[in-house]
């Protein structure tokens, strides 16, 4: 499905503003769906996937959400539609921004290349907190 015309402006909007990091999207409780709250409604953005051997979809829906959270409109484009590159870029923007992906390897970036080793032993969840690891069963 194309974007729908009454969603054309929103989409594009969101897209340049997006592209030039004015859009402050959020995460929500589902890894693939970001949101941005306005005034009175919220937008959100979720990449969905089906999964059939003979016919795997990939899909991307917008919701409108009012405040008292219900959907109250939407629609949806799947990889291959007419608009599908517009949507798709602009889930990954959201994405990027929601996440803070930009940030994320920005400091990587410093970290890489300043002096000396890089990176950190991740901690054993089962490690003993005392130099010599022992404990201490004695009560006093």
């Amino acid at each position: 499905m194309s974007i729908p015309e009454l969603y054309n402006k929103v989409i594009y909007g969101l897209l340049q503003k997006s592209q030039k990091n004015e859009v402050s999207w959020n995460t929500t409780t589902d890894n693939n769906t970001f949101i941005v709250y306005f005034d009175k409604f919220s937008l959100s953005i979720s990449q969905k996937h089906h999964v059939d051997f003979n016919n795997p979809e990939t899909w991307i829906s917008i919701d409108i959400i009012n405040d008292d959270g219900e959907n109250i409109d939407g629609f949806a484009t799947e990889e291959g539609d007419n608009d599908w590159t517009k949507i798709y870029e602009l889930f990954t923007l959201a994405r990027r921004s929601a996440l803070s992906i930009d940030t994320a390897i920005q400091t990587m970036i410093t970290e890489i290349f300043k002096d000396g080793i890089i990176g950190k032993k991740q901690k054993d969840d089962n490690s003993s907190s005392s130099d010599d690891n022992f404990t201490d069963d004695i009560p006093f």
